[in-house]
């Protein structure tokens, strides 16, 4: 595993757009903030909590053609299946950090070469109490779009990129909802191109990405729709 990691506050001058975010995720900053929960495995309720980290993956040299990695998970997949999120999943024994499992989960499961990317630092671990679980978001870069594909079809069903701006991109009005399940709001979703819908945990990171680079969030007005059955499972 041989990714390079920015340290300090230098960056190279092709991924300067990414300053504002970058400076986050090397301070470990929380990255999506969650109200206090008494299911919270942090308060000590004797539950071992499973360590996780999944990768944010940008590639591009600005906003104008950045683009996001997104994978959608196997159709029978017993967790989430044919749901879109980050590449990512649980820590290994053998992991070093949160970095190595983000970035050996995204090479097992899209190819990703960590050679080809530039870790940016890792965000603070989001507890996800429902599932007894923390979440640590990684963030890399590169200047272009590395060769990915399906390495695991039981686990991937695809591989797709999200642009950051333009159409059929995460910021592009119409492409963002608010979602509905069952009669309860479940925050941001984005409908992109080829039948790429994503909502819940992946989601509100995707805004939040969106928001530290200094693009408008999913307005509070965007439509609202309800999350599609086979995205739901």
């Amino acid at each position: 595993m041989s990714a390079a990691t920015a340290h300090g506050p230098g960056l190279p001058a092709e991924a300067a757009f990414l300053a504002p975010l970058a400076e986050r995720a090397r301070r470990g900053d929380v990255l999506v903030r969650r109200d206090v929960d008494p299911r919270d495995p942090r308060r000590g309720d004797g539950r071992v909590v499973r360590r996780s980290a999944v990768l944010i993956h940008l590639a591009g040299t600005g906003l104008h053609d950045a683009q996001l990695v997104l994978e959608e998970r196997g159709h029978s997949m017993r967790s989430q299946p044919g749901q879109f999120s980050l590449p990512g999943g649980g820590r290994d024994p053998g992991d070093r950090d949160d970095v190595h499992t983000a970035l050996r989960e995204a090479a097992e499961e899209t190819g990703l070469d960590p050679a080809d990317v530039l870790v940016l630092g890792a965000f603070a671990p989001i507890p996800m109490p429902w599932r007894s679980q923390a979440v640590t978001p990684v963030l890399s870069w590169s200047p272009v779009m590395p060769p990915l594909d399906v390495q695991d079809p039981f686990e991937v069903e695809r591989v797709v990129w999200a642009p950051l701006a333009g159409p059929g991109s995460l910021t592009d009005p119409a492409h963002q909802q608010r979602g509905m399940l069952r009669g309860y709001g479940v925050g941001p979703a984005f409908d992109l191109p080829g039948d790429a819908f994503v909502w819940g945990f992946t989601a509100m990171i995707l805004e939040k990405v969106l928001t530290g680079l200094g693009l408008d969030p999913v307005p509070s007005t965007a439509p609202v729709r309800e999350i599609p059955p086979e995205r739901r499972r």
